[in-house]
Parts: C-alpha cells; structure tokens; sequence
C-alpha cells in the first residue's frame, strides 16, 4: 500500500500477526504489528523521520557501542538523504494548528525536539520505505542481487563456530561469505535460538546443539509505550491530510533530563484505536474526537522484561513468538507527568477554540492511583521494540552482537 493516506486499509495479510502475552491482571493481549512484505515496517508505518540528538548515540558509545557516537554516525544519516525523499507536513490541518499554537504558548520551540509538524520518509502521499528507495525499479536490480520472497528462514547451519548456509523453505542456501540477519528486533532471536545460539541451559533443555553461549539472546526488550487522551470536539474536524498522526511534540518532564523523554502526537479520530488491526476504523466516518497520544522514550523508561523468551519461541505450534514485555514503566517511570503536559495543552485557548471536553481518561480521574489504573488498561506499543539482540562490549556478558 504505496499511499501512506490509506494505512488503515492495510490487512492481516500484511502482518505477521504477533501478540504479547496475556497481561497478568487484565488478560489483554497487545497487538505488535510487524510488516510482512519486503521492505518490513517502512511499509505500514507512520513513515515519520527523526534524527536523535548526537548526546543520545554517544551514551550508547559510553555503554560499550564503540562506532556508535554521534559523530560516528552522522554521515550515514547524510548518505541516508541521498537514496531516501524527506519532507515536512505543511500546516494545514486545524487540529494540528492548534496543537503547534498550544504547545508554543506553554513555552516549546518550534523545532525537530521541540514542537512541530512530522517530518515524513514520502514523496507526497507515496511512500519512500527501503524497498522502494535502494530495490525498485526491481527490473534493475544489480546482477549480484537476488530477491526471494515468500521464503522463511527456520535456522541457519554452522560448519564448527562459522556460519556456513540459510536452511529455508525452498532449500539449502550456502553463504559465500557471510549471513546477514536482518529482521527487526522479534524475529532474530527466535532464527538465532533454533540455530544453537542463546543460553546453553535453556537450548539443553529443548534438545537443541549449542552452538555458542549468548544469554541475553531474546532478552532484556525495551519498548515506547502508548496512552491515549482524547478530547471531544465542538464540530466535526477534517480528516488527516497524510498519516494518522501528523502533529508531533517531543518533551523532557523531569529537571535536568538529558535526551527525550516523552513524545505526544496529535490525530482526529472516531474513537480510540485499539491497535493496527481489527478496528472498526471507517475513513468516511465524522472526526469528532482528537486522540493525543502520549509516550515515555528514553530507553530507561522503556517496560523491560528478563525472563527466559526461549520456551514461546520455539514451543508454539505455529513457531511464532510470544511476546513479553514487563511493567517497569507503568509501576514506575511512567508516572501522570505526561497526563498533566496533555491536559495543559487542553486547556490552552488556541485548543479550547476547537474541543468541548476531555472523553478520556476523562476529568474525574484525578488521583494518580487512578491514572496508573487508567494506562494500566488502556496501553499500547508505538512498535518500538529493541533490545533482543543488543550490541556492547566484549566484557558484556549479554551482548549478542559487537557494536562494529
């Protein structure tokens, strides 16, 4: 689905179909939508475009991720620009008017980590993913390119310590010089556990030969998680021009945080979104609700899980992965920070000019008991899942890959 206007209409097909497991008071499941298609998630994404702050890739250096600076970095970015179309929304759209209005008066910039319109990976309404930036015309690939599609990789075969062939589907695929797994942050640990690598106990366990001892494999993920406030408009607002969120502010709500620690977009919507798929999302329907979706994300607030991934990789009947992602967050980190910054912006008077109440959570939820109970149950993922296959140094006993 090229035009990124249309996001709601992608299907299941599309996705590999994943969910958490169920939450130990609530018994919900998460949706954690991953693209099944090539190009991955570039393809039903936001296509939204940020550059982090070179203070946050030269933490990542401190913590062992040696080539990993941000001035290690930059030039790829540059190099990024080169293959890939950026453009900024214009604004346009009332709601988001009024959301950049709200957030200047309340003492934000207008800039990239302040206060703005999203900065896009588009070509109008056409998306610019990496399939269609680095492969298409696919009539042109290069002569030492062959793309395979519809074809799994179950495991990949080890001649000693060396990796020496993909076993997929279609047969036996030999390495010439080396394999690459590259498959966002769900799939590698589940191909590299049924190949022998992950905790040597755990794989002893399920009858699988050790080929390399790598405890943090499949574990330690970290997440952004999602809480939605929505206000009740006077009138029926417009539709969005291009994605579901085009308005963005990225906060820091504690004194003397270093790099961003909240991130809220702004959309019109009928009604709360539950997730990627199954919703009764109709395009034709009158907006008469503004979601502001509020997320933590600096990498210590993200929800952190330890516990072993190995048994709902490999045991399920249908080989997909379980996901389990802890609650660190939302008993701590996570704290009404975030609830108090949207509130504020409602009642600026560029938004009270187009919204009639706050629908959630809503204005008797004050306490913070009750806004803890409030994201305990109404939490989603913004797909930010990392961590399961982290890079670090050689003294990290949990560092599945060197930084370089």
């Amino acid at each position: 689905m090229m035009d990124i206007s249309r996001l709601f209409e992608l299907d299941s097909g599309t996705d590999w179909a994943f969910l958490t497991k169920p939450k130990k008071h609530s018994g919900r499941q998460i949706t954690y939508s991953r693209a099944r298609m090539r190009g991955g998630c570039g393809n039903h994404n936001d296509c939204a475009y940020l550059v982090p702050p070179e203070a946050n890739f030269d933490s990542w250096r401190e913590l062992g991720a040696d080539g990993w600076s941000g001035k290690d970095v930059r030039p790829y970015f540059e190099h990024l620009k080169e293959r890939v179309t950026i453009e900024q929304r214009p604004e346009r759209h009332l709601a988001s008017r009024a959301f950049i209005e709200a957030g200047v008066a309340l003492g934000l910039p207008k800039v990239d980590f302040g206060i703005g319109m999203l900065t896009l990976n588009v070509h109008g309404r056409l998306r610019n993913s990496s399939s269609v930036a680095y492969l298409h015309p696919l009539t042109s690939l290069p002569p030492n390119l062959e793309i395979q599609t519809d074809t799994l990789v179950g495991r990949i075969k080890f001649i000693g310590s060396v990796a020496s062939a993909c076993l997929t589907g279609r047969g036996r695929i030999a390495a010439g010089r080396e394999i690459i797994v590259c498959a966002g942050s769900i799939q590698p640990p589940q191909l590299l556990l049924s190949s022998g690598i992950g905790d040597a106990a755990d794989l002893r366990e399920l009858g699988i030969d050790v080929v390399h001892h790598s405890p943090g494999v499949g574990k330690h993920p970290i997440d952004h998680y999602s809480v939605p406030v929505i206000f009740e408009t006077a009138a029926p607002v417009p539709d969005r021009h291009i994605t579901p969120y085009e308005a963005i502010a990225m906060l820091n709500t504690t004194p003397g945080a270093q790099s961003v620690e909240s991130q809220l977009q702004l959309g019109p919507t009928a009604g709360w979104v539950n997730g990627r798929f199954g919703d009764e999302y109709q395009a034709s329907t009158p907006k008469r609700d503004l979601l502001l979706r509020s997320s933590r994300m600096s990498p210590e607030a993200g929800a952190t899980g330890s516990e072993n991934y190995l048994p709902r990789y490999l045991r399920r009947a249908d080989n997909r992965p379980q996901l389990s992602f802890g609650r660190r967050s939302l008993r701590r980190e996570y704290s009404a920070r975030e609830r108090f910054v949207c509130r504020r912006l409602g009642q600026t008077e560029s938004f009270k000019r187009i919204i009639s109440k706050e629908l959630l959570p809503g204005p008797d939820i004050i306490q913070e008991s009750d806004l803890r109970e409030y994201i305990r149950k109404n939490c989603q993922t913004n797909y930010h899942a990392a961590g399961t296959c982290r890079a670090g140094s050689a003294n990290d006993p949990n560092a599945v890959a060197s930084p370089i």
